[in-house]
Formats: structure tokens, C-alpha cells, sequence
């Protein structure tokens, strides 16, 4: 895509998010500036399986504050009330609700993944199907089935975050659910980008919600790149650190607004960047983490060449790395291979990982940055690994000083999304 500004450039309006640093972009950020972590012990899960975990968890939010009609809260888990008021955060930063663009030339596209039940809706029913500890399957279809909710299942279906918010803005354009894991934001935002470059809808609202700290998640699946120290959970996840010993879960939600520039332009919407181009690359290998590096690098190749720019151009890139050790390896050789010492930063010391959840919310951490002329630096980062071969930018924020940021996620099976903004 052409640097210049073209009336058909697909621009970011608005952003919103609701995330363990704060329920709001501004306090968020401040967050990040200031090198606080909110990793902390996930308290109710103390002592269960003799394993203490450690996660970041959003606190103190109210559904009541955020999702309108109140009504519909009853039929919304827990992350897709964190994906309506992120939604609606953006909107309003975009000036958008219903009536103001044509309802068929609105769209959404959030991600998705298994979103597992919250444990006190099942409580008493697994209780009624167990004995000495233990769950006795003969009993669940007899007993069990009489005490399930209606809307148990309607409440936690991933794609209904997406229409939620349609419902709520009446947007009968495009509606689609990403379900990709880690890439999942990045690959969210490049279907809408391709929704609106063919001629599909003038807006589209982009979305991600997901928590992998609650109950039922981490009894199911402890993912074996998390720490799994005694140390202050607060400094457990340390991206590129020399002494990194793992990733942390955690739960997030953030939304974008994308729009055609000339609809944005033509509404007085503010412009707050601009998606030049993008890549989506899989490199398979048989080991967990192994085709990262590779896939890294021709995701970023691909980007510069869509993009007709050199690394002079990207001010830094926002990495997932997570504190694990062989990905923060991988991803940072990838990068130093194709860009050089472009500074690099990740904040998932400092929010964790929510998987599918990540990617957007990081997204607009850089986009803030930009904003503002300072990026925010790698929290928890104190002396970078011999491994990982990159300039990290840490201890405290870094001057903007080029037009670009280039965002990257990665799966652990060689998958890796891209997306360069211009701010």
C-alpha cells in the first residue's frame, strides 16, 4: 500500500479497552509509562493441586457501567461484557452509535476462543453428580441436565461478542469471529482491513476478549510456557530478560474502529493512524516455538515490501514476546535478522499473556505511544538475554522519532501476523 494518504486507506477512529492496568485507555497507559505490572497472585486458587498460580486479573469491574440494555448482561459471560464496554469505549472515542453510519455498511470482528464456564455457574451441579470428590458421569444425564440453565450455552458461545455489539449499533454489515490463538487480533483487524477494501462496509468495529485466569481455563490447561516460580508475581514474566523463566496468564479485552478514510473524513472523525500494510505467515515445524523465527522474519519481509519502507522508517516493534524462553529467542532473532537494531519493546511483564486477547490490546499501547511521543518501556526488564540479540527498550520511555510501528504475534505452531501503523 501507498505511504501517501489515499482516499481508500483504511485509518483507526477509536480505540477502547478494559485491562488489568486500568478500565481505560489513559489510565492504562499511565500504567505502562510508569513500569507497574499488575501480575499478582490469582488468590481464590491458592493451594488448589498444591500449585499456586499467578496471573493478571481486570478487578473491580462492573458490568452495570458498561453494557446497555442491563437486560442483556444475563445472557453475557464474563469476557463478553469485557468485550461490549471495550467496544463501546472505542466507539465513542469515534463518535460512532447507531444511526450514524448506514446500518449495512457497518461491520464487526471480534476473536474468539473456548470460553470456559465461570465455576460458580456450575457449581451445584457438578456437586449433585459427585460423591467423596470424586464425578460420577452416570449420574450427570439424569440429574444434571434438569439443572442447567437455558441460556448456559448462549452466554458463552465465542462469536457473541461480535453480535452483541452489532446488535447494539445496529450494524448489518459483515460479522465474523477469528479464532487463531495469539495471531487471532492481528488476523481480526486484517479481515476487517479486506472487508472495507472491498467495498463491504465503510466501518468496521474489531474486537478481542479473552481470560485465561479463570478457574475452569487453568484447571483444564496450565500452559507449559508459564512461570511456574515462587518469586513476586509482579516480576515473574520478564520479556528478553537474562533471567526470564516463563509467561503469566492473564484476561484483557480491547476493540478498534477501522474506517474507510474518506467516510472518515467526510464525518470530521479523528484520524488517529493509519494501517499501511500487513502479513500473515505460517511456518510449520514439529517442535513448539521452532518455525517462530522464520515465520518472524517473513512476516516482516513481506511488510516492507508491501510497504515500500526500510527499517529506518519503523520507530519500534511491538513484540509478544512473553517471557518465555525458547519464543523470546526465536521472535527477537527474527527481528534482528530483517530490521537491525530497531528498538523493541513487549508488555506482557506488565499485562501477561490472554492469548487471543493480546494482540489488539498491545496494538493500542503503541498507538498511545505514538500519540503521546514517548513509548512506553519493557516492564521488568533489567538486563537483556544473550539470546535474544536486540535493542530492548526498557527502564524508562523511549522518544517517537520515525512514522511507523510494526506489531507482531505469533503462535507457537509457526503462525505470525503483522500489522504496520502510521501515526
Amino acid at each position: 500500500m501507498n505511504s501517501h494518504d489515499d482516499v481508500n486507506d483504511v485509518v483507526i477512529t477509536g480505540y477502547g479497552l478494559i485491562n488489568p492496568l486500568g478500565h481505560s485507555p489513559e489510565i492504562f497507559y499511565q500504567g505502562l509509562a510508569e513500569n507497574r505490572s499488575a501480575v499478582s497472585w490469582i488468590d481464590p486458587l491458592e493451594g488448589v493441586d498444591g500449585q499456586r498460580w499467578k496471573g493478571a486479573l481486570i478487578r473491580d469491574f462492573d458490568p452495570k457501567l458498561h453494557v446497555q440494555p442491563r437486560k442483556t448482561i444475563k445472557v453475557m459471560c464474563r469476557e463478553i461484557q469485557l468485550a461490549f464496554a471495550a467496544s463501546m469505549q472505542a466507539c465513542k472515542m469515534a463518535n460512532l452509535s447507531a444511526g450514524i453510519v448506514e446500518p449495512d455498511r457497518l461491520g464487526t470482528v471480534f476473536t474468539g476462543e473456548i470460553i470456559m464456564s465461570d465455576i460458580e455457574d456450575m457449581l451445584e451441579t457438578i456437586q449433585m453428580c459427585s460423591k467423596d470428590a470424586m464425578m460420577n458421569l452416570s449420574l450427570w444425564g439424569a440429574t444434571a441436565m434438569d439443572q442447567i440453565h437455558p441460556l448456559w450455552m448462549l452466554k458463552s458461545l465465542p462469536n457473541m461478542a461480535a453480535c452483541h455489539v452489532g446488535i447494539a449499533l445496529d450494524a448489518r454489515g459483515p460479522n465474523n469471529t477469528i479464532t487463531t490463538e495469539n495471531t487471532s487480533g492481528l488476523v481480526a483487524t486484517m479481515e476487517a482491513m479486506n472487508v472495507i477494501r472491498r467495498g463491504k462496509a465503510d466501518v468496521m468495529i474489531v474486537g478481542s476478549s479473552a481470560s485465561r485466569t479463570c478457574f475452569s481455563r487453568l484447571l483444564q490447561r496450565y500452559e507449559e510456557d508459564y512461570s511456574h516460580s515462587d518469586q513476586d508475581p509482579s516480576t515473574a514474566c520478564r520479556p528478553f530478560d537474562a533471567g526470564r523463566a516463563g509467561a503469566v496468564p492473564a484476561e484483557s479485552s480491547a476493540s478498534i474502529v477501522l474506517e474507510r478514510r474518506s467516510h472518515a473524513v467526510a464525518r470530521n472523525a479523528t484520524i488517529v493512524g493509519t494501517i499501511d500494510a500487513f502479513a500473515n505467515v505460517f511456518c510449520g515445524a514439529p517442535k513448539r516455538w521452532a518455525g517462530a523465527q522464520q515465520a518472524t522474519e517473513n512476516a516482516i519481509q513481506t511488510i516492507l515490501g508491501r510497504s515500500d519502507l526500510t527499517a529506518k522508517s519503523i520507530d519500534h516493534v511491538n513484540s509478544a514476546a512473553n517471557g518465555s524462553i525458547a519464543f523470546d529467542s526465536a521472535q527477537s532473532h527474527g527481528i534482528r535478522n530483517i530490521l537491525g537494531q530497531v528498538p523493541v519493546v513487549s508488555y506482557q511483564g506488565a499485562i501477561g499473556d490472554s492469548i487471543s486477547g493480546s494482540g489488539i490490546i498491545e496494538l493500542i499501547a503503541s498507538l498511545i505511544g505514538m500519540q503521546q511521543g514517548h513509548i512506553a518501556p519493557t516492564v521488568n526488564h533489567e538486563r537483556t538475554a544473550e539470546d535474544c540479540p536486540i535493542e530492548v527498550i526498557s527502564g524508562g520511555p523511549k522518544p517517537r522519532t520515525a512514522s511507523h510501528f510494526l506489531k507482531l504475534s505469533n503462535t507457537p505452531h509457526g503462525h505470525c501476523a503483522a500489522v504496520l501503523v502510521r501515526c
